[in-house]
């Protein structure tokens, strides 16, 4: 039996044609870290190069690593608020995703607001005319050493 091949969304992968080459910009970065980090190993196993060579692409690689984990986290955040605007947005009644602050009813800030006192805030006195000296004023009444 022969499988049949999965559109892309039931993957999860993005339609957005922006995102998709995010996508292969990270795919192509991570593979060429990977060979990288290879080749500097094979180079110090071959004694064709020192130890510590292998510890920059090691450092840049791991690094990497973890921006994409917080960028696979931030993607799948971002596509489940979406289908959650999605949902809502068709009328029916969704939970919000985790994480997401809880809204107030509109009879709550009915009700502070009929509570609330004004009041006013006196203006500033205004300051007093201060006269400014000019350093440059009595320049010409001035000969040059004096």
């Amino acid at each position: 039996m022969a499988a049949r091949p999965v559109p892309d969304e039931d993957r999860g992968a993005p339609a957005d044609p922006a995102n998709r080459r995010v996508l292969s910009a990270r795919r192509r970065l991570l593979l060429m870290l990977v060979a990288l980090s290879i080749a500097s190993g094979v180079l110090a196993g071959a004694k064709m190069a020192a130890w510590w060579v292998i510890v920059p692409p090691s450092v840049m690689l791991l690094g990497y690593l973890l921006l994409l984990r917080a960028a696979a986290k931030a993607d799948a955040e971002r596509r489940e608020m979406a289908g959650y605007r999605t949902a809502r947005a068709a009328g029916g009644a969704v939970r919000a995703p985790a994480g997401t602050p809880a809204r107030q009813t509109a009879a709550a800030p009915a009700a502070s607001v009929a509570e609330a006192k004004i009041i006013t805030i006196p203006a500033a006195p205004e300051p007093a005319e201060e006269e400014i000296y000019d350093q440059y004023a009595d320049a010409k009444l001035r000969a040059v050493g004096d």
